[in-house]
């Protein structure tokens, strides 16, 4: 039997996010001990650890949890697969042009990229799984802060361009504002998210980055939007998200994606693939591509 804390340790699952996918989803049920501490056992790490590699392969928390709960080993057998050799070759090839500030190279391989025309493949498949790849070269010391920058501002810059290029929403269609909470400035999953919306007719208000709550709450009273969709990059981004999901929730439907949604309760969480979740979202809202 295992205590919070080392089940915490186990599995990677935080221990305040292991109580909420106990609580709200009943992954696991764990015993207690003379002294009312949780309990778990081996059983319950294996569930918490499909669970988890559920999330981080793109699911969204509460079908990862029914999956789960219906029949563990299903759920075991359904994770994601390791990426093709293509992509983890592109994977590299980012890397590549980061330690050497190549710049003929990284345009090549941007336009290859996005020659794709299926958004939704672009940015699940290729361009958000590659800046994950960059960042773990980064944290490894294969690539330097500058090298991180270089490629980064390119990817977002070749991703804004491609925001732009799509055709207008048609008049009387849903709108969604989209945009990250003050302080936070991890835009391109977030902006991914806005090209692909776009893609599919829906009316996007792209705020970017570091938003001041007022600016948000003035924005969504104007527009008067279907939805409006916030990511959480980081933990330090998870106040910030708090304030600005209970200023919005009296006046549209708040939804959250990013690395830690989980942490913020209330707004429905978009799950980890942002195309697929952009796609789904605007079928959701009648929207017409």
């Amino acid at each position: 039997m295992y205590t919070v804390g080392r089940t915490a340790e186990l599995t990677g699952v935080p221990s305040g996010t292991l109580r909420k996918w106990e609580q709200r989803y009943g992954v696991v049920v764990p015993q207690r001990s003379a002294g009312n501490y949780r309990l778990y056992d081996d059983e319950a790490v294996r569930r918490l650890s499909v669970m988890r590699s559920l999330v981080d392969a793109g699911w969204s928390a509460h079908e990862a949890a029914r999956h789960v709960v219906a029949d563990v080993a299903a759920a075991e057998a359904t994770l994601a697969r390791p990426a093709e050799p293509a992509f983890e070759d592109r994977f590299e090839t980012i890397v590549g042009c980061a330690q050497d500030f190549d710049v003929p190279r990284l345009e090549r391989l941007l336009a290859d990229g996005f020659a794709d025309i299926d958004v939704v493949s672009v940015v699940d498949d290729w361009l958000l799984p590659s800046m994950v790849h960059l960042g773990r070269a980064w944290q490894r010391g294969r690539v330097s802060v500058a090298g991180e920058h270089f490629v980064t501002a390119a990817v977002h810059r070749r991703l804004a361009e491609a925001f732009q290029a799509m055709q207008p929403a048609p008049n009387g269609g849903p709108r969604v504002v989209v945009g990250l909470a003050r302080g936070a400035r991890h835009e391109l999953g977030v902006l991914a998210f806005a090209t692909v919306l776009r893609s599919r007719g829906v009316a996007v208000t792209y705020l970017g980055g570091d938003l001041p709550l007022e600016a948000w709450v003035d924005v969504v009273r104007l527009v008067g939007p279907q939805a409006v969709v916030l990511a959480v990059p980081t933990l330090e981004d998870v106040p910030a998200v708090r304030e600005v999901a209970e200023a919005l929730a009296p006046h549209a439907p708040v939804m959250l994606g990013g690395a830690h949604q989980a942490e913020v309760d209330g707004p429905r969480h978009l799950g980890h693939l942002a195309g697929a979740a952009a796609a789904t979202l605007a079928t959701r809202l009648g929207a017409v591509s």
